[in-house]
């Protein structure tokens, strides 16, 4: 996999755009990518926060000094010498090179006042401190660039950059794929959340309406009277259904677990309502006629409680899944959520 290294290049520019054109050029020859001033005048403090990020991303710095000190910053200090500073803090590996004959420069490329001639050898005699090498022109310049890089990059090997498609391996392959998968489930969802949002529930049973269940059980059964059966009728609210039924169906729920809550809430019902014949039963005797349950899935839907199950699962899962969408999720914890009223009332009826 080929790499290509990122590399600040860090300098005055008036008075080196020759040599910064063989730098770059140099860098260009090594399949490296250059960043520097070019991109950006280092003229405000936005343009500094930039600056400090793309050192960052850079696996190099080089630096040019001649005979200028540059533009300074609010804090009285150059530009390439807060970028020289930025790169030694950072730890980033660095290479310097000075200008080798900077009195026979032309008057234009020499600072001309003394107080910013004394903090240009100030800041000549930092760098010294470090290895640095020295250069009598732009083509020599470019050539001693070109041999340190390749020796730095030896000494200290870069993480570079990689075009995208050789950085694709199979396991972000992968990643992508189930992330692609997700978005069109949510993409789904979306759209079926919106279809539900079109349609006008001020009109429908909901909340405390009502809805009856006629269950008959067989009380006394014999040889002699086979057909002894008690009927019963009950009748739960839609604020009960979502009461009983919501929290099987958050993070989606099989329709066998929606129905068994349902047949649940039914046997209670029977409590209420006959209690001596609640006594007598057993939850699995409960019967739930499939045009209850047909018209609870369908209420519900059309009140925008619950929706499809829509997460991926086995060839072999014939099972079908419901699951609260985020207006039923907000309906039941809206209804089973303890208040502190409600624990008042406990705590007195137990006291």
């Amino acid at each position: 996999m080929e790499f290509k290294h990122q590399v600040f290049v860090s300098s005055t520019y008036k008075d080196l755009i020759e040599e910064r054109q063989h730098v770059i050029h140099a860098l260009l020859e090594l399949d490296c990518i250059p960043a520097g001033m070019e991109l950006f005048p280092a003229t405000d403090e936005d343009a500094w926060s930039l600056i400090k990020e793309v050192i960052d991303s850079c696996d190099y710095y080089v630096l040019i000094i001649s005979g200028k000190y540059g533009s300074v910053g609010p804090k009285g200090i150059s530009y390439t010498e807060m970028e020289y500073d930025y790169a030694v803090e950072t730890g980033k590996p660095i290479i310097c090179f000075l200008h080798s004959q900077t009195d026979e420069l032309p008057a234009s490329k020499i600072e001309k006042k003394e107080d910013i001639n004394i903090k240009l050898e100030s800041f000549k005699d930092k760098v010294k401190s470090r290895h640095c090498k020295f250069y009598n022109s732009p083509e020599d310049l470019g050539g001693k660039v070109s041999r340190s890089l390749i020796q730095l990059r030896k000494k200290h090997p870069g993480e570079g950059w990689v075009r995208g498609k050789f950085a694709m391996t199979d396991k972000i392959k992968s990643e992508f794929d189930q992330m692609r998968a997700k978005i069109a489930e949510l993409e789904l969802e979306l759209v079926k959340k919106m279809e539900i949002q079109e349609i006008d529930t001020s009109d429908l049973e909901q909340g405390e309406d009502t809805i009856k269940s006629v269950q008959k059980f067989n009380t006394k059964p014999s040889w002699s009277e086979p057909d002894n059966y008690e009927e019963v009728k009950v009748e739960f609210s839609w604020n009960e259904i979502i009461k009983y039924v919501g929290p099987a169906l958050q993070g989606e729920g099989s329709e066998v677990d929606f129905k068994y809550k349902l047949r649940l809430l039914i046997y209670h019902k029977i409590h209420d309502v006959n209690p001596e014949l609640y006594e007598t039963i057993k939850h699995k005797n409960i019967g739930l006629p499939l045009v209850v349950f047909d018209k609870v899935k369908v209420q519900l839907q059309a009140l925008g409680l619950i929706e499809s199950g829509i997460k991926r699962r086995s060839v072999s899962d014939n099972e079908t899944y419901w699951n609260l969408t985020r207006k039923g999720e907000k309906s039941l914890l809206n209804l089973q959520a303890k208040r502190k009223k409600d624990s008042e009332k406990e705590d007195s009826i137990e006291n």
